[in-house]
């Protein structure tokens, strides 16, 4: 019963990580919006504020021959409280309070019983304070007699994988890149098979002051924009439903409005990051064994030659 359970939820997360999200896009008149769906619900939603609009002012109402427009009534200001640059007198100096005179009381001085040490009772116990004790020095020791107490050089510690990722120079960083882009050329393919791009629309007309400029303008336009659509339907997933680019004589400045759909599902989001580490871990270590064999090799390389004993 439990395991029929635990089946049917993992078959709902695999149907709900397969439906596709959803992400379109807008651009026209100055204005874009920006919406992520998943399924029928919407999850994201942001698009341009609208600039305010530019008022003009209400013309005069037209005024018969021989009268003067009425004038504008103006609400006089009120005044200004005017601040006087005289500086305020100085108190004089019989005005100020004096302050009262401190008495310094007399220090006590040292009685002559206390002053004397032996007639105080306290020293007459016979307690002395304790001195110090002199650390002596150890007697340093001869290089001979060193290299009989010294302990076998330790051997050095391995570092884990963790550390050894971790750049420390140049060549490290160079390694980490090589490693980075090997593993992103098959993710790439991946993730070009499950990009679905859909419901495109590009309106472009072109126009200028010039009308030769503009059939110049139009004919890059049009070469640069239908050759990039070829080269992507080759690698991608595209359908178009409105892709137009006019030449407008008429005008002298460029429309442009476009609109587009995203289709990706969680699913393949998440073996595309699961390609990507498992290419990268496998060519790391690769790199790391690769290392470790040609350390070992020069270590032979540069070893001593054992002296055989002769007879």
């Amino acid at each position: 019963m439990v395991g029929t359970v635990i089946l049917m939820i993992l078959c709902i997360i695999c149907v709900l990580l397969m439906l596709p999200v959803r992400v379109k896009a807008s651009f026209g008149d100055g204005k874009w919006s920006v919406a992520v769906y998943y399924v029928f619900i919407r999850v994201f939603h942001k698009e341009s504020k609208e600039k305010p609009k530019y008022e003009k002012p209400p013309k005069p109402e037209d005024v018969p021959e021989g009268e003067k427009p009425p004038q504008e009534t103006v609400t006089p200001a009120e005044p200004k409280p005017v601040q006087s640059d005289a500086k305020p007198e100085p108190a004089k100096p019989e005005s100020i309070p004096k302050p009262e005179a401190v008495t310094e009381t007399p220090k006590p001085e040292p009685s002559a019983e206390i002053a004397e040490d032996d007639d105080d009772p306290f020293l007459d116990d016979g307690y002395e304070p304790e001195k110090k004790k002199k650390r002596r020095k150890k007697p340093k020791k001869n290089a001979d007699d060193v290299t009989e107490d010294a302990e076998p050089d330790e051997k050095p510690k391995k570092r884990g994988f963790i550390e050894r990722i971790k750049p420390h120079s140049l060549s490290d960083w160079m390694g980490l890149i090589q490693d980075g882009l090997a593993a992103l050329s098959p993710a790439l393919k991946f993730l070009t098979r499950h990009l679905h791009f859909r419901h495109i629309r590009l309106y472009l007309a072109v126009a200028t002051d010039d009308p030769a400029n503009t059939a110049t303008l139009y004919g890059k336009i049009c070469a640069a924009a239908y050759n990039l659509l070829g080269a992507l339907q080759c690698w991608v997933d595209i359908e178009t439903d409105e892709f137009r680019i006019l030449a407008d004589f008429y005008n002298d400045k460029i429309t442009f409005r476009a609109a587009a759909e995203l289709r990706v599902s969680p699913m393949a989001a998440i073996f595309l990051v699961l390609i990507l580490g498992i290419k990268f871990l496998w060519r790391t270590v690769c790199r790391f064994r690769r290392e470790d064999k040609e350390a070992k090799l020069k270590a032979k390389e540069t070893a001593p030659i054992p002296q055989t004993e002769s007879i």
